[in-house]
């Protein structure tokens, strides 16, 4: 038999095997960078202020790049519980414009959105 501190360290052992990692790195699109340890974005080496929901939407499709995200998972993974069926579309909409281009995000109707190139 252990005691408790053993028993509480080889649960706390076995949990952090079992949970997933999330990994926040920085990722690179182009002229696109986006630092998440800084949660910064710049395009061709000049800082784009955004909101952190921007941040989120953005990195999350950046982070997919071969994939369509649909709205339900944008919905899902950055705003969690706090949305209604039309909070996606303002947030990309702004994005595009601070971007420059509407070319970064591509709408997939019927879908939901993936990163692009501008």
């Amino acid at each position: 038999p252990c005691g408790l501190r053993e028993l509480l360290a080889r649960i706390e052992a076995v949990m952090r095997r079992v949970q997933p990692r999330i990994e926040r790195r920085g990722l690179s699109i182009g002229a696109l960078r986006i630092d998440a340890a800084l949660r910064e974005v710049r395009l061709g080496g000049r800082t784009i202020a955004v909101t952190r929901k921007e941040f989120d939407l953005l990195y999350l499709l950046a982070a997919r790049p071969e994939t369509v995200v649909t709205r339900e998972q944008l919905l899902r993974d950055v705003w969690a519980d706090s949305w209604s069926r039309r909070t996606v579309d303002p947030h990309v909409s702004s994005l595009r414009t601070k971007l420059g281009s509407r070319d970064w995000i591509i709408t997939v109707h019927g879908v939901g959105f993936r990163i692009g190139r501008a």
